[in-house]
């Protein structure tokens, strides 16, 4: 049987494109009800300004790593060779980023830094914890077939077209 052009193949096996899209989508909602949850948090134990530190600690972090998770995408369509090195320097300059709008913002008192930074890092953990546990539990082809022609299944068997 043959499989949807955007969909799994009869094997189990999802296209990279589909495996990312997967990935970005499950840390997106987690990571935001994580970060709804941190800033509903902050604001009952802290106030106002821990609740405003929290929610913008939050919505960077989604945005910065949603970013980045595109970054990299575009860079493995452009060039695979370097996909590790970019993805590394991708999720490197995210996470020094990061540090430096903390460190610029730890004597902010409109907001509650504390609240801002650990916002941060928990969406942080939640982000690449999510990513890890979608990614391990998907079977990504590492080489897609051509269209319209014969592949083996994972059993080895030929399907047909």
């Amino acid at each position: 049987m043959p499989a949807a052009p955007d969909g799994p193949t009869s094997s189990g096996l999802v296209p990279a494109a589909q495996a990312t899209s997967v990935a970005l989508r499950a840390s997106v909602i987690l990571t935001s009800l994580t970060g709804a949850v941190v800033t509903v948090v902050a604001g009952l134990v802290s106030g106002a300004n821990a609740a405003l530190g929290a929610g913008l600690g939050a919505l960077i972090a989604v945005v910065f790593f949603a970013a980045g998770q595109y970054a990299v995408t575009r860079l493995l369509s452009a060039n695979a060779d370097f996909a590790l090195s970019g993805a590394l320097l991708v999720y490197l300059t995210q996470v020094l980023v990061l540090f430096g709008l903390i460190a610029v913002l730890k004597d902010a008192t409109w907001l509650n830094p504390k609240a801002f930074a650990l916002s941060i890092v928990i969406c942080t953990v939640v982000w690449v914890g999510t990513q890890l546990w979608t990614m391990q539990r998907i079977k990504v082809l590492v080489v897609e077939p051509a269209a319209g022609t014969d592949r083996q299944a994972a059993d080895g068997a030929e399907v047909e077209q």
